[in-house]
């Protein structure tokens, strides 16, 4: 499909505090309004592709209306840091990498019904301090690394059923109290929940096949991490000494538990 491209210099041309794009266009160029203080609304009634860095560096921006969007790239809105909520259409097929990077004030993403946006990509949210409440797409696959990096203000997260792929630091430092991890997870990467300081109690799916190290270590206050079954792989020190496993008694987690000197409860 192609689409009519708003250039940089066609944007800037007539910059207001509510900036509306001209229905003509589909699409905002790359760093397209990258870096502008001016602009604190912007309505894209007819977008569907912002291109990467288009309003990076925009830090008076509060508000985004864009109901038909399909593509965010890269950095789109990094550093925005007074964006404080984003809907997102259920068009929405594919958002890049650090997108809403250090978008430090936004305290609720939506995305509403959507079905059709598989990834969070890495980056996507990371550092987003103040967010506290998160709609994912209904039949997401993989949160890839640092995903929601240092959301410290995000307490609570519905997975969706569709999930296999936890990534790499994923939810480093979050203030996770409840953590349900869905049926089909299979892969929990390295330091994905890594000092997720308010978590007490994680159960391990049966169809997770491999955590890697350090997943749920610096969770000081996690108390129980029970898993029923034996996995394909399991990192070093998955979680802190004082973490009790609680497992099937002969299973190689007992052996795992016993080999790193952690406690052991049994099913």
């Amino acid at each position: 499909m192609e689409y009519r491209i708003l250039s940089r210099e066609d944007a800037l041309a007539n910059v207001s505090v509510e900036y509306k794009i001209d229905s003509c266009y589909q699409a905002m160029g790359e760093e397209c309004l990258k870096n502008n203080i001016k602009i604190r609304k912007v309505m894209l009634p007819e977008i569907q592709v912002i291109e990467s860095q288009a309003f990076c560096g925009c830090t008076a921006l509060r508000t985004v209306e864009f109901p038909k969007i399909r593509k965010i790239k890269e950095e789109a809105f990094a550093n925005c840091s007074n964006l404080k909520e984003i809907r997102f259409s259920e068009n929405l097929c594919m958002i890049g990498g650090q997108a809403f990077y250090k978008c430090k004030r936004i305290r609720n993403v939506d995305f509403l019904e959507n079905r059709q946006c598989k990834t969070i990509a890495s980056g996507t949210f990371a550092e987003c301090r103040q967010m506290e409440h998160v709609t994912l797409p209904k039949e997401l696959e993989v949160i890839e690394e640092e995903a929601f990096y240092k959301c410290e203000a995000l307490q609570e997260i519905e997975l969706p059923s569709t999930l296999r792929t936890i990534g790499k630091r994923a939810f480093y430092q979050c203030g996770l109290k409840h953590l349900q991890l869905p049926d089909h997870l299979a892969f929990i990467g390295e330091s994905a929940f890594l000092k997720c300081r308010s978590l007490e109690y994680v159960k391990i799916p049966k169809s997770v096949k491999s955590i890697e190290k350090w997943a749920f270590h610096g969770c000081g206050n996690l108390k129980i991490l029970e898993i029923h079954h034996d996995l394909e792989t399991v990192g070093d020190w998955i979680t802190n000494k004082n973490c009790t496993i609680r497992c099937k008694k002969g299973s190689k987690m007992q052996e795992y538990a016993e080999k790193y000197g952690m406690c052991l409860e049994f099913i």
